[in-house]
């Protein structure tokens, strides 16, 4: 009987490496995606929630490798699969919409021939019936005049319907999972809500497995199942979305929140969280966010805490982490 687990990671480290050091980037990050099943990874820049998704899909940078870990999908070991092999998956499988659509298309060649290209490295099809699929692909990720954008280049259009070409190239091949990198990044609000149901459209009918990556809570309350906040390259907090957005455990899944606009309130200045991301040559000793976390304590910077299951399903990496009521721990500011 097959696994209802589409992709599983365990204890994924991903570095890089020089001539004279190794710098960790991601670090033991595990968690499994589900058919049907949407995953938010959550962070600021520099949390490692990239280069979580571009080692699935074996895309890393230069002096970029795979430290320790397992990655599974459906079965299949894609740690040890040649290049040859992951081609294969990499597209046809799994899918990745990439940050700024107007930098990932290829400006000198037209829409249609970029998504006739990705239908034609998978499928056994005619270029003729590639094209009618890319049109009617077009129209299902909400273009009008499919016919006329299939021959526009990606400088004539918005930035709104480079997203949207960017998803039909993504679904081009009908996948199993896709990862969408800050996929409402440089969007009007209106765009970016528009955007994110055309994913939750495409997936209720595919019943594909997603994984949003984004600095943005905002955008995966709304659609994410489970949430992983992470900082510094480690997993901070990791709960059902409803538990992560009104029960938060960790200072700084409570300080995201709390950086979030609200209409509700008026206020002269957004919170924000003092201090920066630590570089990855330089981490602290003890927890990760010790040198920015409001509730600080001694031992927290001098030994990392271990992740630990607070209540089913909810876990947390602080040393005073304990189940929340409405409203979630509370931090100053």
């Amino acid at each position: 009987m097959m696994s209802d687990v589409l992709l599983s990671v365990e204890n994924l480290s991903m570095v890089f490496e020089n001539k004279r050091r190794t710098f960790t980037a991601v670090d033991n990050l595990s968690f499994t995606v589900k058919p049907g099943q949407t995953l938010g990874i959550v962070g600021e820049s520099g949390s490692g929630k990239t280069m979580a998704s571009l080692s699935v899909m074996n895309l890393l940078p230069n002096q970029g490798k795979i430290g320790t870990g397992k990655i599974n999908f459906e079965g299949t070991d894609l740690l040890a699969l040649k290049e040859k092999d992951m081609q294969k998956i990499r597209g046809k499988y799994i899918s990745m919409i990439f940050q700024d659509p107007m930098m990932s298309l290829d400006q000198v060649y037209t829409v249609g021939y970029q998504i006739v290209e990705a239908i034609l490295a998978h499928e056994k099809v005619s270029k003729a019936e590639a094209k009618e699929r890319a049109i009617k692909l077009l129209a299902s990720v909400g273009i009008p005049h499919s016919e006329r954008v299939f021959n526009s280049y990606p400088f004539q259009l918005s930035g709104g319907m480079c997203q949207r070409v960017m998803i039909a190239i993504a679904l081009s091949c009908n996948p199993k999972l896709i990862f969408a990198d800050e996929p409402t990044t440089a969007l009007d609000v209106t765009v970016q809500a528009q955007i994110l149901d055309l994913l939750k459209k495409v997936q209720n009918e595919y019943n594909m497995g997603i994984v949003i990556i984004t600095h943005d809570l905002g955008v995966v309350a709304d659609i994410a199942d489970r949430i992983i906040v992470m900082y510094a390259g480690k997993s901070m907090e990791e709960a059902p979305t409803e538990t992560i957005m009104f029960r938060a455990s960790h200072p700084y899944t409570a300080g995201l929140i709390k950086s979030m606009p609200k209409l509700s309130e008026s206020v002269d200045r957004l919170y924000s969280i003092e201090g920066m991301v630590p570089d990855i040559r330089n981490m602290p000793k003890g927890c990760r966010f010790c040198t920015r976390c409001p509730l600080v304590e001694e031992r927290c910077r001098v030994e990392e805490p271990e992740m630990r299951e607070i209540e089913p399903g909810h876990f947390v990496r602080c040393y005073k982490a304990e189940p929340q009521k409405e409203g979630g721990v509370q931090i100053n500011g």
